[in-house]
């Protein structure tokens, strides 16, 4: 295979003189496979120049294949300029793993939107093909290609390509799994990610620091030269090319870190060729490497991870909030247990598929303990992330590629954790046939042909039905079927009759609505294996609310009405178990309304909703040590205005404050209607030294937003201000002290 660098930094594009033999744009490399297939890694500032050189080459129509480590910006801001994307009749097909809350063509698109770029993406007249991956395998031409997730502040994926026996590893945006003193690593992570690097001949590996640089920048996603060189010679490598290259480097400091790294290879005795990429850099890879196994699950093969069931084993509230924050906005239910006993005796109830877990509550057994919970659960590759002190402990016995034990430093980076968490799932969340699930503990095993038997097994697996007496199941069975839907295939419809409830075994599904004054449907929610749908109507003997879907094969157990009903009547466990189910729906529901439902006057945040939050973020600014700030805003004579020229012109006044407010401040700030004329911001990563500045901000946007509104009255406010190093969990304190500085600042 033949390799070409076409970019080599990393963050941000840093073009110059001082840069020029290193190169200043961002990530892009070419490979060409000796069957003509072009392969083009990453889309960064370096692309520009590659798009005119593939048109002015190669034989129309161009057909590529761009892998993409991820969509932060560095690595995809070249494409809005990558000629072949314009031409018609080219082909891209664009391969990237999902990422936070956007798909990937969306991800792409974002920055071509007429507020950064005068072409939008669907305006391209190339045909492209947009595909998300997961670890695995899949084959480009005459390319194998492996996948493998790094460690960085994102969803990123490492591309191990083999042609003609030749093999070349792309892993850029990664970091340490763990510091380890003496070794390269004692973390499972680690080890996944040498064996990902074993034997090839040529890797591309992230190495944006020096050893005493990456002290400063731990949790920021990226490696030192000493790591790079670390891993490669562990893995056997032949020849490493240093990349990702910081833009505060120039060309002097490369040629450094490429001494320094040869240097490090010399102090451990073997044998690794090391080059810093450099701009125009070509390569030749050659070698005689055996195919890899492919008995690894296609990359192609997305697996969904909402829905996914977290086990929180923590007695730290503080880190519980914190962790749900951060695993908030991926769709996760939430499992708290306080301690390691009630997590070993309710796991197999819950049946979480992956935990959290504090480790100061392993009581000193360590591992041993972990070993029972998936003994429990029934399953040995159960995923579980540690939180560790400052180094993991000496208990934590590396056992090889499979292990399924990850270790995670406290304080823990967010992004990196929901990196790791997003990870796993993906690893463990598939669509198992349910005929093959294990029969739970103490219960025989049924054979194929006893249908009856079976489903009483799947129905012990659906944690509502668990406590039922082998008699109850078969009456609940009596006119019981099993069905399976495709994706997008309706299970009930609105309106339909009362007449069965759904245990889901396997898949997921989505829940619509169609509102009174609107055709567009609204997804009220999803629910995955374990839970049960459709028991409101039953209950209430009432048609349907809403109209449930398949998002993904599904299968199902069905159950009649009446026998539900029949087995409710005489079952406490059942009914208590049901209650439970139901107090937790409700309860999800109204802290999602308190969350999230605005202010029908401003559109802003309410009460509830700034007190949800603000505990949140509080938590943030106290792990990170960053200070926060609390601005109370009062607004003068509203109801006069009222009074004097109607609720109208009082909605306005509003309207504007709410709006200068929202102009003056960040995305990150918190900003509540907390009352009628009362207004709140909170400000996390805010020191004491903003107020004025703050104040005369918001002051200068509500003057001149009235003014252009033709708001009849001069709208003045009232100020008061709170700040706290350490802000409190709760906001009481830090409210009480803002009404303090507002009478102050009023007198």
């Amino acid at each position: 295979m033949q390799v070409r660098f076409w970019g080599t930094r990393g963050s941000i594009a840093a073009p110059g003189p001082s840069t020029a033999r290193f190169g200043g744009n961002t990530s892009c490399v070419e490979v060409r496979a000796s069957d003509g297939t072009v392969i083009i890694l990453d889309c960064g500032t370096g692309a520009r120049e590659l798009g005119l050189h593939l048109a002015q080459t190669m034989p129309q129509p161009i057909r590529l294949h761009l892998f993409i480590g991820h969509t932060h910006w560095d690595h995809i801001q070249g494409f809005p300029f990558f000629v072949p994307a314009f031409l018609p009749g080219s082909e891209l097909n664009i391969y990237a793993p999902i990422g936070f809350q956007r798909g990937l063509e969306e991800a792409m698109a974002g920055q071509m939107e007429y507020s950064y770029f005068p072409v939008k993406m669907r305006d391209l007249r190339s045909r492209i093909h947009f595909t998300e991956l997961d670890e695995g395998f899949f084959r480009v031409g005459g390319v194998l290609v492996e996948t493998q997730f790094l460690n960085h502040t994102a969803p990123t994926i490492a591309y191990r390509m083999t042609s003609d026996g030749a093999t070349i590893a792309y892993a850029t945006d990664h970091e340490p799994f763990w510091n380890a003193s003496g070794r390269v690593s004692q973390h499972p992570g680690d080890e996944r990610h040498i064996a990902f690097l074993k034997g090839a001949n040529l890797v591309i590996h992230d190495a944006q620091y020096t050893d005493a640089e990456y002290r400063d920048k731990v949790g920021w996603g990226h490696s030192s030269i000493e790591y790079a060189v670390d891993v490669a010679l562990a893995a056997g490598v032949e020849r490493l090319v240093l990349f990702h290259h910081d833009p505060a480097h120039d060309d002097s400091m490369m040629e450094q870190m490429e001494t320094m790294a040869r240097a490090h290879v010399g102090r451990r005795g073997q044998a690794l060729e090391v080059l810093a990429a450099r701009e125009g850099l070509e390569l030749q890879v050659l070698g005689s490497s055996a195919v890899p196994d492919m008995a690894e699950a296609s990359a192609l093969q997305h697996r969904r991870i909402i829905g996914g069931r977290v086990l929180l084993v923590s007695a730290n509230d503080q880190e519980v909030a914190e962790i749900e924050e951060v695993l908030g906005d991926d769709g996760l239910v939430f499992l708290r247990e306080s301690d390691m006993r009630a997590a070993l005796s309710r796991g197999p109830e819950l049946l979480p598929d992956i935990a959290i877990i504090d480790r100061e509550l392993l009581d000193g057994d360590g591992d041993a303990v972990l070993d029972v919970l998936r003994d429990r659960l029934g399953r040995r590759n159960f995923p579980i992330v540690v939180l560790a002190d400052s180094s993991i402990p000496s208990d934590a016995v590396y056992r090889g590629e499979a292990s399924w034990t990850d270790y995670l430093s406290k304080p823990f980076s967010p992004p990196m954790l929901r990196t790791r968490v997003r990870a796993w799932l993906a690893r463990t969340l598939m669509v198992f046939d349910p005929v093959e699930r294990v029969a739970p503990r103490g219960e025989p095993a049924a054979s194929v042909g006893d249908s009856r038997a079976r489903r009483a097994n799947l129905l012990a697996t659906v944690p509502i039905f668990r406590q039922l007496s082998a008699e109850q199941r078969d009456l609940l069975l009596a006119g019981a079927s099993e069905q399976t839907f495709a994706p997008g295939q309706v299970l009930i419809r609105e309106n339909d009759p009362p007449d069965r409830l759904f245990a889901i075994l396997a898949g997921r599904v989505r829940v619509l609505e169609i509102a009174p004054d609107s055709p567009v449907e609204l997804i009220v929610g999803e629910l995955g294996e374990g839970e049960i749908l459709g028991e409101l109507s039953v209950l209430r003997n009432q048609p349907r609310s809403a109209t449930v879907v398949a998002v993904e094969r599904t299968h199902c157990l069905v159950i009649p009405q009446s026998e539900f009903l029949k087995v409710l009547q005489g079952s406490a466990e059942l009914a208590v178990s049901l209650l439970r189910m139901l107090a937790g729906r409700l309860y999800e529901t109204d802290r999602r309304l308190s969350r999230f439902a605005p202010d029908p006057v401003t559109g802003l945040a309410g009460r509830r909703a700034f007190h949800d939050q603000y505990r949140r973020l509080a938590a943030v600014a106290r792990r990170r040590k960053t200070g926060a700030l609390l601005l109370v805003i009062d607004v003068l004579q509203l109801r006069s205005f009222n009074d004097r020229f109607g609720y109208g012109v009082g909605d306005d006044v509003l309207r504007t404050v709410a709006d200068a407010l929202v102009e003056a401040t960040r995305t990150t700030d918190l900003i509540v209607r907390h009352g009628g004329d009362e207004f709140l911001v909170f400000f996390p990563d805010a020191s004491s030294g903003d107020v004025d500045t703050v104040i005369a901000r918001v002051n200068e946007k509500i003057k001149g937003l009235a003014g252009k509104r033709g708001i009849p009255v001069a709208i003045t406010c009232n100020f008061g201000v709170a700040y706290a190093q350490s802000p409190p969990e709760s906001a009481e304190d830090l409210l009480r002290v803002a009404d303090q500085d507002m009478v102050r600042r009023r007198r």
